[in-house]
Parts: structure tokens; sequence; C-alpha cells
């Protein structure tokens, strides 16, 4: 039990770079349900500076679960999509693949996590003003014993209307997931005064991590022929985490 707890506190170290203290103004913009898996990649850090704003650098994390990683992609399936006052929006369903770095600046306190692009279906929210739209496709199937080891099959399919594709291939037998709430609040990349304040709880497996030496119990392949990134993805980048999420609950607020 104690590391089930231990785990679950890493998790959220590593990937929450920040807490979020509320504010009176605060305005809810809505919610979402959705499923996620999280690749955390270590990658050239002068590629990475390449796509974060002017003034700040690439941090690497140093500890938790995510260490060594200074790259996420997340690819989000979003089952239910609401509205404020919580009526479903049209469509209430959609996908999208958020790439995401760390940054660091002097004189500015943490860290901070930017946004970087987002692919996603149409119509396109563009909420950090750089949604680019994309085909996406998802093929999961999870099969097994009630009381055991599952196997968790999944293929995605990016295709964005910019050009190129993105491909991920994931098969593993899962673990026991941890369940957990927390705080985020990613900025823009483009506009980088811009944020966003989420408050999610989250069922989250995670399935391999290079850090605490917990190789993946499967097999997986990840492949980019995205133009924009083939600085980053150009065979020089490892896969550090999966963190596989069935379950992600979120409000969405604007400071």
């Amino acid at each position: 039990m104690f590391l089930v707890k231990r785990l679950s506190a890493l998790l959220v170290l590593a990937f929450v770079l920040f807490a979020v203290v509320p504010a009176a103004a605060e305005i809810k913009v809505g919610s979402n349900v959705d499923s996620r898996v999280v690749l955390a990649f270590k990658v050239k850090d002068d590629a990475v500076q390449a796509k974060l704003p002017d003034g700040w650098g690439p941090l690497t994390l140093a500890k938790g679960p995510l260490a060594g990683s200074n790259l996420l992609v997340a690819f989000i399936d979003r089952h239910l999509a609401l509205d404020p006052e919580g009526k479903p929006l049209t469509p209430h369903s959609s996908r999208s693949v958020a790439i995401l770095a760390y940054g660091v600046k002097p004189g500015v306190s943490g860290a901070h996590m930017f946004v970087l692009r987002v692919y996603e279906t149409p119509p396109v929210a563009s909420s950090y003003d750089n949604g680019v739209a994309a085909n996406i496709s998802r093929d999961m199937t999870l099969t097994g014993p009630v009381g055991g080891a599952r196997t968790h099959q999944e293929v995605w399919n990016v295709e964005p209307e910019s050009g190129g594709a993105l491909s991920l291939n994931l098969n593993y037998q899962s673990g026991r997931p941890t369940w957990s709430s927390s705080e985020a609040m990613p900025y823009s990349a483009v506009n980088p005064e811009f944020h966003r304040i989420y408050r999610y709880d989250q069922l989250a497996d995670l399935s391999m991590s290079m850090a605490l030496g917990r190789e993946l119990n499967g097999d997986i392949a990840v492949k980019s022929r995205i133009p924009e990134f083939s600085g980053i993805f150009d065979s020089s980048e490892s896969l550090t985490a999966v963190l596989a999420i069935p379950v992600y609950i979120r409000e969405v607020s604007l400071p």
C-alpha cells in the first residue's frame, strides 16, 4: 500500500510541475471526460528550445517516474465535452494530440508546461492558439480475465492537414492503476502569457518508466513524419515513460 501511495504522489509531482492557487476571478469554461495515452521522451534540448517562447529554456525532469524526459506527447480521446452549465457541446466528442514541453526562464519562479502544438479533429478549438486540423483515428481493445492482467492494444493514426503523419502502436499487459486528483496550468507557446487552469481526477497505469526501472510488458512503436517536428523526432529521441489513462475527468477554468 505504501508503494502505491508513493507512486501516485510521484506521478503527480512529475506530471504537474506546479500547484494552481484558486483565484476569485476564475471563470469556468467547461469540463470533459477523456481517455488518454501520454508518452514521455528525452529529445535534443536545442530542438525543444526552438519551439519554446523567447527567453525560455528547456527543462529535463530530474525526479519521479518521468525523470529524464523533456517532452510529452498526449494522445487524447474526448468522450464527452460539456459547457460551463454542464450541457453537452456539439460535437460532444473529439480526438486530439497535444505536444508539450517544460520550460524555465530567469526571473520566473518555477517551471511552466508549454503547449507547443495541438492536432485536433474539426471543428478546431485551438484553445492555445496553435491548433491544427487533423484526421485522427484510434482502435483499442482490452482483453483478459477479471482478476488478472489484461492485454491492452491500441493503434493511433494522426494525419494533420498541414502534412505528414504520426502513429502510435501500443500492445502491453496492464498493471494496477492508481487514482489521483491534481491541478495543472499549461501555457501557450504562441502566447506565453496565456494559460488555462485544469483540475482533474484520473485513473492512471504507469506502464513504463525508465527512471523507476519499469520496462513495458509488451511493445510500442511511435513514428512521426510531421515536418514541423522533424528536428525533434529525428531518431535520436528516446522514450522514457508510458502512462495509460483510461479515465480522465477535468474541469477547465480561465484566470
